[in-house]
């Protein structure tokens, strides 16, 4: 999908083409775009199942997000091969369980790609033991509330309320306690934002915190259900954060999760239309 800066941000109408087309109109009263402006440039948005993202930023800076590769049913096949990313820039971590953070997957990409890694203190301090060689970033951003510039990239580290042990052997193995969970705020070189509130329940920070504060452009947000926000909650959060764009991630992953966007998106026309939808299938990258 090609969107030009000018026309997402001044709100000309555009058509996006995956899977269907996503009509971005004019949205005069969203709160996502009041605080500043945005400059030229575009940002790469690909999911890869589940909790998993890849971004690429405007100057081709590659983030990768909860990366879960090798169990993740959804993941792209091409992203489970060795040197399949062909270079990672910075790894972010929300959290330790194994469907965000696999163990056997974060040693292999430390090893193929030596990215920075940033994630909550106790699970920084959990990959430094158990992979000496990872650049863990625990004295630079390490904690809920900070930021740091990461090559021309802003990073803030913010609230999740979720649990956030490590399983060490799988899904069903011991449990290990590395940390709160987190979500993060992601600022672009270009100054476009996206909040991805990693795994979460609906809470209060969405309002006071990540959207009158932050006033993110985009949020990317669970609707699977059981293990976070429904669509229900995840609709309701859109009304509290006020972006341009909700991505919904975390569903259909599992028999148990919520399968499919319908009622989210039934749910969001009703709670925040002004916040214009955008799914993204598993392997598919836009531009932003």
């Amino acid at each position: 999908m090609k969107l030009s800066r000018r026309d997402f941000f001044k709100g000309f109408g555009a058509s996006i083409s995956l899977a269907g087309l996503y009509s971005l109109t004019k949205t005069d009263s969203v709160h996502g775009s009041d605080k500043k402006s945005i400059g030229k440039g575009e940002v790469g948005i690909e999911w890869m199942g589940h909790g998993s993202f890849l971004f690429t930023s405007c100057n081709n800076k590659k983030i990768l997000f909860d990366p879960w590769t090798s169990t993740n049913p959804k993941c792209p096949g091409k992203y489970r091969k060795k040197g399949g990313f062909g270079e990672i820039d910075l790894v972010l971590w929300t959290h330790g369980h194994v469907d965000h953070f696999m163990l056997s997957d974060a040693k292999e990409i430390i090893a193929d790609y030596s990215p920075k890694i940033i994630a909550p203190w106790e699970l920084n301090f959990f990959i430094k033991t158990e992979i000496p060689s990872a650049n863990c970033q625990t004295f630079t951003l390490g904690n809920k509330g900070a930021s740091a510039d990461f090559d021309g990239i802003k990073i803030t580290m913010v609230e999740a309320f979720h649990s956030a042990g490590a399983q060490l052997t799988g899904f069903e193995g011991s449990n290990r306690f590395v940390g709160e969970a987190v979500g993060y705020i992601i600022e672009f070189e270009n100054k476009l934002s996206i909040y991805h509130s990693g795994d979460t329940s609906l809470m209060g920070d969405m309002k006071t915190i990540i959207g009158d504060y932050y006033k993110p452009d985009i949020a990317i947000l669970p609707i699977g259900g059981v293990f976070t926000m429904g669509p229900d909650e995840a609709a309701f959060a859109c009304k509290l954060i006020r972006p341009k764009i909700v991505i919904p991630e975390h569903f259909g992953t599992f028999p148990v999760l919520v399968q499919n966007t319908d009622r989210f998106r039934k749910q969001l026309s009703k709670q925040a239309p002004d916040v214009k939808f955008i799914e993204v299938r598993p392997g598919e990258k836009i531009n932003v």
